[in-house]
């Protein structure tokens, strides 16, 4: 999907703002009318907006009940509809859907303020995505797939181990100058 240059972003304060990863995430979308979609994380919202432009039905959850607040104001700032709620990862996640998109903290770190916890991924930069694909599997109907942003910043062993149970499919990458940051497709083996 392209960037949708005519969506309209304010950035608010405490909150994670649109940046090279939540690009790299929107290009490798592509969200489908009337598909059941979660945004794990979802800062100022700008992802959940191209869903819900493009027709589906989406719900968007992050910790931090400032870029809840956010997401909400960008969308009715540019008419479009999604449900928004505060939830730490699944907690307040009820239901299943067609795709799961989640752009993980992975920076080495630890949470402190709001800003911190949408880049501090724990002591390897991979403790967050962990627990997101311990439960994901859960909330995704028969079929659906998954769709998470990974970095070289995260530690490489402990990021392989939290992977290993799910068939990857690599999107699209981008190096940046300290980094290089991939989009990986994951979905569930059948059994």
């Amino acid at each position: 999907m392209k960037l949708d240059v005519n969506l309209t972003i304010v950035e608010c304060d405490d909150v994670y703002p649109p940046r090279e990863d939540t690009y790299l995430l929107i290009e490798c979308m592509d969200p489908i009318a009337g598909q059941k979609i979660l945004e794990m994380g979802c800062g100022s919202g700008l992802i959940s907006l191209h869903c819900a432009k493009a027709g589906a039905i989406v719900e968007a959850v992050d910790l931090n009940q400032k870029a809840v607040d956010c997401t909400l104001a960008n969308l009715e700032r540019n008419h479009l509809q999604a449900k928004v709620d505060r939830s730490d990862l699944f907690s307040n996640v009820v239901g299943k859907f067609n795709l799961i998109l989640f752009n993980p903290p992975y920076l080495v770190g630890r949470e402190e303020g709001d800003l911190e916890i949408s880049w501090a991924g724990g002591k390897d930069g991979v403790e967050i995505l962990e627990r997101f694909l311990h439960q994901a599997p859960e909330h995704l109907v028969l079929g659906g797939h998954m769709v998470v942003l990974l970095s070289t910043m995260m530690k490489e062993a402990p990021m392989e181990r939290a992977l290993a149970a799910f068939i990857r499919r690599r999107l699209e990458s981008k190096r940046l100058f300290f980094e290089e940051l991939w989009v990986e497709e994951l979905s569930i083996p059948v059994r």
